[in-house]
């Protein structure tokens, strides 16, 4: 008798497309659902206005696994996202529940989908080294270096793209082989492997309607709490500019209002362009997925029938 797989289920939409709702809607429907935050910037403690994060009330009512995770002293890599993933989905079928995968990051999801290539884990000892000759002549000599030791992984980094620089010569310095090498011949399990992956995302029929939806959620997200956040941050922890948390949109546009880069005016209007630009990539992402069921901004109600009808039938099988 064929074993049943367990179910792990996606839940996909471009920023401010109303994910959260859906999800907390679901789990208040279905009590045996688990939710997991699948958000680059939701995972440090620290980034609450900036990233949009669903307020304490919220969460306290519906936790999410993986918001306020980690402080941003530490950098929660992609890798370290996949594998804390991982184990929380084997933790919450241990407790006869089911993961619902939540969140916008797309490259996230990617890999969890299909897996993460079993690339070499972080030399401490040589990062410091070339984090100390970044300090001594700039990231553009790192990359100078990546382009003798790999041209073409070089040509698809940014020249002051200092995280991704690291972890290109990092790799290439650990296997001897170029990046696409290294990549080809490492080993990637699918999550359908081990799981039967239910696949849901919010994509609106009218672009219109988003973008209006992210202009209202942007005038309580800019303003000067948000450039208090950033400005305590960076007191508090002393992080560098290129933390990922800080790359993020909202964050970068209020760095640049700090560090005298644009004006407190422009802000607003920066910050909005760079997330209906997000929005614009999320919803290329979502065309191209595969297996992905896809509603529209006010279906929830229908994506909620058709995700009772599907576990059901999971459980009958």
């Amino acid at each position: 008798m064929k074993q049943i797989k367990k179910p792990v289920i996606f839940l996909i939409g471009p920023t401010a497309a109303g994910k959260t709702d859906w999800a907390t809607n679901w789990q208040s429907q279905f009590q045996f659902l688990e939710i997991i935050s699948v958000d680059s910037v939701m995972v440090y403690k620290e980034c609450n206005i900036g990233s949009a994060k669903p307020s304490n009330e919220v969460l306290k009512k519906h936790p999410h696994r993986l918001i306020n995770h980690v402080s941003v002293e530490n950098i929660f890599s992609v890798a370290n996202f996949y594998h804390t993933a991982i184990q929380l989905i084997k933790d919450i079928h241990l407790q006869d529940k089911i993961p619902l995968m939540v969140g916008g990051s797309m490259m996230y999801f990617n890999l969890l989908k299909n897996g993460i290539s079993s690339l070499p884990s972080s030399d401490k000892k040589l990062r410091d080294k070339l984090r100390q000759k970044i300090n001594n002549e700039g990231v553009e000599s790192l990359h100078e270096d990546l382009f003798r030791l790999d041209p073409e992984s070089a040509k698809q980094i940014n020249s002051k793209d200092s995280q991704r620089i690291i972890r290109a010569i990092e790799i290439i310095s650990s296997t001897g082989k170029s990046i696409d090498i290294s990549v080809n011949q490492s080993l990637r399990k699918p999550l359908t492997e081990k799981y039967h992956l239910f696949e849901f995302g919010i994509h609106p029929k009218k672009r219109e309607e988003l973008h209006q939806r992210i202009e209202e959620r942007q005038e309580s997200l800019i303003g000067d709490k948000l450039l208090n956040e950033i400005e305590s941050i960076h007191h508090t922890f002393k992080i560098s500019d290129e933390h990922p948390a800080m790359k993020a949109i909202n964050y970068r546009q209020g760095l640049q209002v700090i560090n005298g880069q644009i004006q407190k005016s422009e802000l607003f209007d920066r910050s909005l362009y760079a997330t209906r630009q997000l929005a614009k990539r999320q919803c290329t992402w979502m065309k191209k997925w595969e297996g992905l069921q896809c509603y529209d901004l006010n279906e929830m109600e229908i994506a909620s029938e058709h995700l009772k009808k599907q576990l059901n039938l999971h459980q009958i099988i």
